[in-house]
């Protein structure tokens, strides 16, 4: 099921299942991470929505012994901010994300289907009402994220 425009952010089964998931980037993330929740200043509710996102990982969140430390980022400030992986708040999928994510060849998640449908962002992710995962192998390419064969026999794929 596809989420509307303005989706609601991310919640806290998502937010696990995004843990589950970076575990499927080849080479493996591992240890601590840092993962920057952008959100565009322009977009009304983005960085709302961004908040609620780091609300839900209560600090940090460990998943299979990849622990994330998530901090919300404004789009304009995304260059100057260190970070291993995105989520991708409304309105966040932008020129501007995808060069980032190129340049640190950085996954990025987002519960919006246009910016992974765009290339902004290389996978979508919802649990509601069942886990749908979506890959843009496109943008996914462009980023130099590679995923297990394994993930991307569980999800659908552009």
């Amino acid at each position: 099921m596809c989420r509307a425009a303005a989706a609601e952010p991310l919640n806290a089964k998502d937010i696990m299942i995004v843990g589950q998931a970076l575990h499927f980037i080849e080479p493996p993330l591992q240890g601590a991470i840092r993962v920057a929740v952008v959100y565009n200043q322009a977009t009304p509710g983005s960085e709302r929505e961004a908040n609620q996102v780091v609300d839900h990982f209560d600090g940090e969140l460990t998943v299979g012994g990849l622990s994330m430390h998530p901090v919300a980022v404004s789009l304009a400030q995304i260059d100057q901010t260190p970070f291993d992986a995105v989520i991708s708040a409304d309105g966040a999928g932008t020129a501007a994300l995808r060069q980032a994510l190129m340049q640190r060849h950085a996954p990025c998640v987002t519960g919006h289907r246009e910016q992974v449908t765009g290339g902004f962002c290389q996978i979508y992710l919802t649990s509601q009402p069942n886990v749908d995962i979506l890959l843009n192998q496109a943008a996914s390419d462009a980023a130099s994220v590679h995923f297990a064969t394994a993930f991307r026999i569980m999800i659908h794929t552009l």
